[in-house]
Order: C-alpha cells, then structure tokens, then sequence
C-alpha cells in the first residue's frame, strides 16, 4: 500500500474510533458528548496536554508544581507512577464501594468532590495503570465520556476494559530540525499517533494487557527522526501474576513488553513527548506495603524499526530497583539502583555502546510547614567506560519553590539548578565515556523543550513560573541559562557528542532558552497545547568551526497539540 494511502487510513482510524465506542454508549450519554466531540476533533492544528509524566517539569507530587496545574487531577504514585494494587482495583474483580442509602441525599459534598477527582485522574500516562472503578461508584454523577461504556465489562471470562488516545501535533522548527542542537534547518510538519488497549482481568489474581502504538509524520521537508515513526507494533503485552494479597502487603510479577516510568523520569521514562514511545522487555517484581513501595525488573530496551516489527536489543541489559516511602515528614523518599551494560560496538568510536553503567540515586520531596516546596534528586554513577577505564559521573538537580496564594494569579515559582558530569578528555568522547549517561529519561521535560542538549556534560540555572489564567487555562514560563561543565562538546538526547568541526569548546556558554506554554484543559479528556520556544546562542557558538554555516546561533519552535482519550 502506499505511504499516502497508510496515512489516511490512520488519519481516518482517529477519526473513527471514537466515534465507534460512543455507537456503544446509552442514547442520553452520546447526546451529551456527540457537540463536545464535534468541537475538539476538527480542531486539527490543535493539540492535548501530555499526561503526567510527559512534556510538563517540575516535581509531580508536591503542591504547586507544574503537573498538578497542568494535569487536571492526573495524579499517579511517587515511584512507577502505577500503584501496585492497581492491577486488580479497576475492575468488578475489585471491591465495589458499598452506599447504604443511594440516593441524592446520601451523597456528602465531600464524596461528589472524590468522585469527581477519581473521574479525572482514571487515565494515567501509562495506560495499564488506568483506573475506572469510579464508574461503580455510586457516589458519582458526573458527566459521561466517550468510551466510558467500554470499561469494566464483565462477560463469563472475567473482566474487560478497552480504549485510547488520538494525538496530533504540529511543529515548526527553525534552525534546528535534527538530532544535534543548532542544524541550520528549518522544517514544518504534522506528527499523528494512535494507541489502542485492552486490558483483561481473567481472575483475581491474572490479568492480561496489551496495547497497540501507531506513529506517523507528514509534511515534513528533511528525513523523519527515529521517534517521529513506527508503523502499527505492540507498545504493550504482558501477563500479570498476584503472588499474594493481604490487604496491607501485595506482591505481583509481570512478564512480556511493558513500559516502564520512575519517579520524576530523570532516568526512566516511556518518553511520551515523542510521537513513539520507549518500551522495554522483561520481568518485574512490584512489592507494595503500606505507604512503601519497591519495584525490581531486568528487561531488554525495545529498539523501533520504523517499517517492520520491534523487536529488542539482545546486546543490551536494562535492570535495577525503586523504592519509594510516601508521607515521610513532609514529603516523600526515593532511592534506586539502575543498571545499564551494553555491548554493542561501531566502527564510528563516538558511537560505541561497549559499557557498564551503574546508577546510585535518591530523590526527596515535598512541601515545608512553611510553604515551601523542595525536590531535591541525584546520583552517583560508576563501572566501566567503552575505554575500559573507570567510570565516575554524576548528576545532581536541586528545586526550591513557593506558591503566591496571596496574589491574584496565585503562581508557583521555581528555581532551578541542575548539573550532570562531562568526559574531560576530548579525544575521549563517545556515548559510552566518561561523562553521566542519563540513561532512559524524559529528557524533554528538564532541560528545555527544544530538546537542544541532553543531560550530560551540563549546568542548567533555570526558573519558571506556572499560574492558571481561568478556570481551563494554565500558563507556564520557564528560561534556561546553559553551560558546559567541561571544555569539550554538548550531547544530544540520545547521549552522542556533537560538534560539526570537531574541536574542543573555546567557551563554555551554550546559551538561553525561553519556553512558553499554554495548556488548554476543553474536559478531562481533550486537551490541547500551544506552546513556543526561543534560543539564543551563547560564546560557545562564536567560534567560526561551531554551529550553522551561516552563523545563524538563535532558534525558534512552534507546537500546537490535541489529544483525546477515550
């Protein structure tokens, strides 16, 4: 089939979709959402908030911050952002909340106000987290949305949930399109994803998930990046066991492809700001007692082939452990150990995965009984570099911030500072040196959203501001000051050192971002992005061998997105 006739059988699958789960729903809940549909998904130069873990910064479980005011209740757990229990809660496997009398009357404003939460936190970032046992509350009587009546459907074989997402996303970028920083492209195009689950509850202790990711570009000028494209593959498909349940401790092992997320994705993210989405393959235990959670797994990354089927690195091994104590003082602890080793080679040294990573982190959060709002994370990284030397690195990300309750606006301001170690020997450099691998993270969320520079080799002084402007619109601003931390070159997203000449930095000044972000709440489930990001080059690009030929150093970006889950 040609490329042409695949796209517009996505475009016309987005388009369809949901429409065919409202064809299921009552006649009086599709009437109530067949206008509100109508408004949002025409609007295709228009695009949807992130979930929780995806373009939106700051620490997510601390009042205030940027995902709590852009989310819209999307809230999720500390650690893997999925609650451990949560594989067996969200269907009639689960418990269904008693009501002694079931009436209007019965019904306190304190419960309508839970349930009304419960409603607009049901979709997680990760799909397999969701959680619609909201919809056997009789507490509830918010509004109905597309798809609801495909959750919870009990049939002889157990329980069954199916839905998804519908995502568009234009881009424009100048001076900038490609993988390494300043390019001295300009390109403009549109970026379609699709995901599609099902979630079986077979028993009270098996459930079967699996999920569809289709990814697509049109428009575009220069070659489509790796994470722009994938046609149709399994994102998701596992099996889950329930070892043991005893109310206040519960341990489950899942096996097969899965996502993974850790705390705020500075290390481990399933990357959603990329029209693909990073999976892995393997096992994992998810200990959980109490307000204390331990998740260990060993996987394989999932490496995408855009035109065939993905499949994962056999050479490279992904493992390690999250711990996390909720309600700790004022705040919550993370500590985690993550190891990487690679043994992929190339002929191009700078390309060389031949490495042995360790990570040693923690991350401490919350809000002071004087108002204030810390997230503090780092760590330390040892092992063997592709030289066979010793590997010695670190990161380190520190956050102070305060909510202005008392002005009109009442914004959340933050101040940043975050710095990750570089390789100090030039003719060294390559993925696997000396310098802090970031491994798996959402690195768009941290360093700026042009996505200039990864997060090694790096200082970041940054500050932001989140305020909602009404009701449905929050506002973010967020300037980036960037250093190197060593003489030697910046790294891209994906770890490679670049610099077109191949010289050493004469100036450590990368330069100034300046991000603007509006998010656009229509219901809890269509949002819609419109964000614009200016760089300024800094000394560094002075040098005649550095940046575009043209000596152009500033960069613009564009975006606008809408996403629908249904």
């Amino acid at each position: 089939m040609p490329r042409s006739s695949g796209r517009q059988l996505r475009l016309a699958l987005a388009i369809i979709a949901p429409s065919l789960s409202m064809a299921l729903y009552p006649p009086s809940a599709a009437l109530a959402d067949e206008s509100l549909l109508a408004d949002t998904v025409v609007q295709t130069a228009t695009f949807q908030n992130q979930p929780a873990e995806s373009v939106l910064p700051s620490s997510q479980y601390v009042e205030g911050s940027v995902t709590e005011a852009f989310a819209d209740g999307a809230t999720t757990t500390p650690a893997s952002q999925e609650p451990v229990a949560r594989s067996y809660s969200g269907s009639s496997m689960g418990s269904v909340l008693a009501c002694s009398c079931c009436n209007s009357e019965c019904r306190t404003k304190e419960d309508k106000v839970a349930a009304t939460k419960a409603m607009k936190s049901a979709h997680s970032g990760l799909f397999f987290g969701n959680n619609f046992s909201y919809l056997r509350d009789p507490r509830y009587d918010g509004p109905n949305f597309c798809g609801e009546s495909l959750k919870n459907m009990d049939t002889r074989f157990g329980t069954i949930s199916v839905g998804g997402e519908t995502r568009f996303r234009y881009h424009n970028e100048r001076n900038f399109r490609g993988a390494n920083g300043l390019t001295g492209n300009d390109d403009n195009f549109w970026l379609f994803r699709q995901r599609l689950y099902a979630d079986w509850q077979m028993t009270n202790n098996v459930r079967v998930y699996g999920e569809l990711l289709d990814a697509n570009s049109s428009g575009e000028t220069f070659q489509p990046l790796i994470i722009e494209e994938n046609d149709l593959d399994i994102q998701n498909l596992f099996v889950d066991l329930k070892l043991f349940d005893s109310g206040d401790s519960s341990l489950v092992t899942r096996i097969g492809r899965q996502e993974l997320l850790y705390g705020a994705q500075r290390t481990v993210s399933p990357l959603d700001w990329a029209n693909t989405r990073r999976t892995f393959e393997g096992v994992r235990a998810l200990y959980q007692r109490g307000d204390f959670s331990l998740d260990a797994f060993w996987t394989r990354p999932v490496n995408v082939v855009p035109k065939a089927e993905d499949r994962s690195d056999e050479k490279e091994d992904f493992f390690g452990a999250y711990a996390t104590m909720n309600n700790v003082g004022s705040g919550s602890l993370e500590a985690y150990y993550l190891g990487y080793n690679s043994d992929n080679t190339s002929a191009i040294p700078i390309l060389n995965r031949n490495f042995t990573f360790h990570t040693l982190g923690g991350r401490s959060l919350g809000k002071t009984d004087g108002g204030m709002l810390y997230d503090f994370e780092g760590a330390y990284q040892f092992g063997d570099n592709n030289t066979d030397a010793s590997h010695s690195a670190g990161f380190v990300a520190l956050g102070l911030g305060r909510k202005m309750a008392s002005t009109p606006l009442q914004p959340t301001i933050w101040g940043w500072y975050d710095y990750a170690s570089g390789e100090e020997d030039f003719d060294e450099r390559s993925i696997g040196d000396g310098g802090y691998h970031h491994l798996f993270p959402l690195a768009h969320k941290y360093n700026g959203f042009m996505d200039l520079f990864g997060r090694r080799n790096l200082h970041d002084i940054n500050t932001q501001i989140i305020t909602p402007l009404c009701d449905r619109i929050t506002m973010l601003v967020w300037y980036h000051y960037l250093l190197l931390a060593e003489d030697t070159v910046p790294y891209n997203l994906v770890m490679i050192p670049y610099n077109q000449a191949g010289n050493a930095a004469e100036d450590r000044e990368l330069g100034h971002e300046i991000d603007i972000l509006f998010n656009i709440n229509l219901n809890p489930r269509n949002n819609i992005l419109l964000g614009y990001s200016h760089f300024s080059g800094g000394d560094y690009f002075d040098s005649a061998t550095i940046g575009p030929v043209d000596e152009d150093n500033d960069a613009d970006f564009f975006y606008a997105q809408f996403q629908t889950r249904y």
